[in-house]
Order: C-alpha cells, then structure tokens, then sequence
C-alpha cells in the first residue's frame, strides 16, 4: 500500500511539472508593446503599424531631419557629391536637402521595429526615436512613402481587443518583448526556407507581401477546374515554382498544381523573408524557386534578440593605400550598427541588411559592392545609393572635430569592426 502511494506521488509530481511546462515562444516575433494616447489611456499588446508591418524585423522608414555631419564638407566637396542642377539651394544654417530639391538624396532612416526601444510623437508626421542604447534620433515622414509616419496604428489590447488609435491621439509608444503565445493570433507565424536564384534564405516569411501566419490562405486554379480554391498556409509543406504556377506540396505528402492567382504565378507581389541576424530580402517571382516551411518557429527570435546598436568603426582603405581607423558615417548619414545598407541582386531580389552583420565591403565595377556578412555569406549588390557610385562617401570621425572625409571614388574597402 505504501509502495503504491509512492508511485501515486511520483505520478502526481510529473503530471504537476509537464502541466506547468513553459508555451513554446511561437508568437514571439510579432511586434508588441505599451502605447499612450494624449488623452490618457494606456493600452498593451500586439501593434500592427500603419504600413502593415506586424513583426520585429519589419522596417520602420522615415527622414533624418537632424544630418550634422555634413558641416563638415567644404563647399568643394559639397558641389561634388550630387549631379544636382547647379542652382539647387543649400541650406548652410541647417541641412534641410531631406526636404528640398534632392529627392534622391532624401536622408533615410530605416530601422527594424525589434531595434526600437520607444517612439514619442512630436508633430503631424514627426516622431522621436528612442534606440535601446538610449540614443535619440529625430525623423520625419518619407515624401516617397508616407505610410508609417503620420497615420492610423492597430493595437491587440490584451484586456479590450482590437481598437485604432488615431496619430492625432498617440502620444508615444515603448516597445516590449512579446509573451509567448498571444490568444487572439489564430496559427503561427510562416517560417521556413527560401530557395532563390542567388541561394537560400531562412527567417518569417510574408507570402506576396501580405500573408504571414499559419491561419492566412493560398489561392489558385487547379488544373482540372476552372474555380478558385483556397488552402491554408497550415496544411502546406511546401511550394515550388513550375511552369506558370506551382507544385504545392501538403504535410499530408499529397501534391497539387495550381495556377491563375496572383498568389501562385509571377503577379505575385514578393516574397519576404526577415531574420534577426541577417536582415531582410523581398524575393521576387523571377528569383524565387521554392520555399519549405516549418510547423514549429525556433526560439529566441523575439524582441530581445535584437541588441544595442554600436557606432559605425572600421578600416578604410583608399584607393591609394591609406589604412584608416576609427569610427565612421557611411554615405553621410548612417552612423549606427542598427541602421540598414540597401542593394538589389540585379532587380530580382532586394537585400536590406543591418550594418552590425556587415564583415566587409569592397566597391566593385560598374557600379556594384561587394558585400562579405559575419556568416561569410558574399552578396554583389547594385541599384541603391549605399552600393553604388551614388554613394556620398564616408566621413571619419577624428577627435577635435577634425575629421576626414572621403570620397566614393576613393574606397577601395572598408572593413568593420
């Protein structure tokens, strides 16, 4: 009798335990936080942003109204730097080309929601950015994409539900980490693998830009019926593209062809695949071959695997053997580890990638940048300002506010550290 209440105890202690096993982290990647409205309220929970942005990886992109950096440029130098009409205005009091007559020169800020400690309100489209090092930057909203500054957010209270908060009414906004699994998300998060025309690419995927959890549905024509059928991202192992549609392969093992949707041939929007470490890609139809999802979302994804942004330092060698140190801001007006370098591989996949996971980057021929990343992984990008002859160059930051600057046309590497 007394060997057998032992065995009760024994089972009673387990059952106790896995009872109490901590939920798998599978909503950790949304974006969540506490935000305050100027008439009082408070309201905690997941966010989804103005511009449909629903995860820590996905970009906040606004304008620099503060670029200090440029008083540094002599008046030379500054004629040098745009193929600008020669009467385009110059703002010497303070650097307002952001808003001016260099459209493609607008000073960008764009950060991933997970690098963003707090974001405070201070006008129409004017924001305050808190990093979590506790450095300010001030933004306003971007004249090519006026979405994420300025407009209507979503918030999941955890206690009310789903309500709007108006711009006009927010006041600020203090990201959080998100709890482990949030009871209004109906599915999981999309992850998996991304096999593309310039290799694979593993993180949360957004399927033709707008489909993201388990719960959302693929759309298509099967071959033998002219109706459109619907199939949720749950049941669906993975995707391959053939022909003018795809091979749509079922957890079950059974397969299917589907074809007149935008969802499955090359109206498709993009592919979008984020990941902490490496930073984001929007794959095109053209380049995308396959994706593998997996029914689980690792770990340790969340809020707090984005870290404290560094400043900008490294080695800068010029194009006549000058090796030069310290810490730098790239293309006048990137100075920190959080802050993202944009490059297209051709036009076929675009890469936004965090300066922090940057190891090198060599300027190349016919306008183009090699990139090598701390996985080792070597990218050629081209068509954006960060990675072509449209770059402004690199200031070096030297002590007493003598600093250095250097051209494009005369890095032949930098090297990051």
């Amino acid at each position: 009798m007394h060997l057998r209440y032992l065995y009760f105890l024994s089972w009673l202690g387990l059952l106790v335990l896995t009872s109490f096993k901590p939920a798998r982290a599978q909503h950790e990647g949304f974006i969540y936080g506490r935000v305050q409205t100027q008439s009082g309220e408070v309201y905690t929970g997941q966010i989804r942003w103005s511009a449909q942005q629903v995860f820590w990886g996905d970009i906040l992109l606004g304008v620099k109204t503060e670029v200090p950096v440029l008083q540094y440029l002599n008046e030379e130098q500054i004629s040098q730097l745009s193929p600008a009409e020669p009467d385009a205005g110059f703002d010497w009091q303070f650097i307002n080309l952001w808003k001016s007559k260099y459209p493609a020169r607008d000073y960008d800020l764009k950060l991933r929601f997970g690098d963003v400690a707090a974001l405070q309100i201070t006008g129409a489209q004017m924001a305050t950015l808190l990093l979590k090092n506790n450095r300010r930057i001030k933004i306003a909203g971007h004249p090519d994409d006026n979405r994420h500054l300025g407009k209507d957010i979503t918030v999941y209270d955890n206690q009310i539900g789903r309500l709007t908060v108006n711009w006009d009414n927010l006041k600020s906004v203090n990201f959080l980490p998100t709890p482990a699994k949030l009871p209004h998300v109906k599915g999981i998060p999309l992850y998996g693998t991304v096999q593309t025309q310039n290799g694979p690419l593993t993180g949360f995927i957004k399927w033709d830009q707008d489909e993201y959890v388990s719960s959302h549905q693929l759309d298509g024509q099967l071959d033998s019926n002219p109706q459109n059928f619907r199939y949720p991202f749950s049941q669906i192992h993975s995707i391959q593209v053939r022909d003018r549609g795809v091979i749509v392969k079922f957890y079950s093992d059974d397969k299917i062809f589907l074809k007149n949707n935008r969802d499955v041939n090359a109206s498709n929007r993009g592919i979008v695949v984020q990941h902490p470490t490496w930073g984001q890609a929007i794959v095109s139809w053209e380049a995308f071959r396959s994706v593998t999802f997996e029914d689980k979302v690792p770990a340790n994804l969340g809020y707090e695997s984005y870290g404290k942004p560094q400043k900008l330092r490294g080695t800068i060698r010029t194009t006549d053997n000058q090796n030069l140190k310290g810490e730098l801001v790239f293309d006048l007006d990137e100075e920190w580890s959080a802050e993202l370098l944009d490059g297209r591989f051709g036009n076929s996949i675009r890469y936004t990638i965090p300066f922090g996971q940057i190891i090198s980057l060599k300027p190349v021929p016919n306008g183009r940048s090699e990139i090598i990343m701390a996985d080792e992984k070597k990218l050629t990008l081209e068509n954006e300002n960060d990675v072509s002859g449209r770059n402004w160059g690199l200031m070096l930051l030297l002590p007493n506010k003598q600093h250095r600057y250097i051209p494009w046309a005369k890095v032949s590497q930098i090297s990051f550290f």
